[in-house]
């Protein structure tokens, strides 16, 4: 159980349709799982674009009323996290988490509370190694016609006060069996004042147990008076609830970028994705496309 982001409660859907499921991040990717009562397993192996084959280990286990999570991967890197409620007080959470890098020999920690009750979440978390803090609250407010979000996100570096802060709106809103959500972040630095602006649209309408998806995202940076529009969109190829779904994601922006997976499970056990991206501005050449397989055997 990994501590809440802040990022993730505000505009959390949108954020999974531009980052989540694109195979052509890497030439090509084998991931096992297997799940049993109180435990999962996750073996994952992939071929990074510089032709570098990576490894890791994904172990979570409930014990009693901790959650117990190890990676350990061939590079090197790996971690612990533990996570437990309060025994008398259930909307409190504690992590500890231990990084280890050992070809570096770089040793890291981070402890973090959070605190959940259905119109407010809070978390503070430390990072003693580093001298690194941070911490954000968020209300949720109902409304007639949807849920307004508000909140504020501040970080410290190297015990710092206030190196950077955030300031988040957001509206949601669902109804019968279409999402709506909208969303705007103010980031700031102590000594430039505002930096940027990040905006998200996001509309999804379910498909059985899933939903086809659409969001936009608009980038404005202060500094340099830029702005970027992103575009993500996901649809289901197959019927709702077929047993074997399939369906086509895709991005693109402002800067020419284009992304495109395509994902099919061929029965209970095996799945895969296709994908490819591309800067449709610059010439289409082997050494400008990317291309990417991903099997998923469970």
């Amino acid at each position: 159980m990994a501590p809440l982001k802040f990022e993730k409660l505000v505009c959390g859907s949108s954020v999974d349709l531009f980052k989540k499921d694109f195979a052509h991040e890497n030439a090509w990717e084998l991931e096992q799982s297997d799940a049993q009562k109180g435990s999962s397993f996750v073996n994952n192996i992939k071929l990074s674009k510089d032709s570098s084959i990576h490894g890791s280990t994904l172990a979570k286990c409930n014990i009693g009323p901790a959650n117990v999570e190890l990676k350990v991967q061939v590079d090197g890197k790996h971690y612990l996290e533990l996570s437990a409620a309060h025994s008398k007080y259930t909307p409190v959470t504690f992590h500890a988490k231990g990084e280890a890098d050992v070809p570096k020999g770089i040793y890291t920690g981070e402890l973090a509370a959070d605190h959940v009750l259905p119109v407010h979440s809070c978390q503070v978390k430390v990072n003693p190694f580093a001298r690194d803090y941070s911490a954000f609250s968020l209300t949720r407010l109902n409304l007639c016609s949807g849920q307004l979000l508000v909140g504020t996100e501040i970080t410290g570096r190297n015990c710092a006060f206030l190196s950077n802060y955030t300031s988040a709106l957001g509206y949601k809103k669902e109804r019968e069996d279409k999402t709506y959500a909208v969303s705007a972040r103010l980031f700031g630095a102590r000594g430039y004042g505002l930096t940027s602006l990040l905006g998200n649209v996001y509309a999804g309408k379910a498909h059985g147990s899933a939903q086809n998806a659409f969001s936009v995202a608009l980038e404005h940076s202060f500094k340099d008076t830029n702005t970027k529009l992103r575009f993500a969109g996901l649809w289901h190829i197959t019927e709702p609830n077929h047993p074997n779904p399939a369906y086509v994601k895709g991005k693109c922006d402002t800067d020419g970028n284009f992304a495109v997976t395509v994902f099919q499970r061929f029965n209970n056990t095996v799945a895969g994705a296709l994908g490819v991206s591309f800067n449709a501005k610059e010439s289409l050449s082997p050494s400008n496309v990317n291309y990417g397989l991903k099997m998923v055997v469970s």
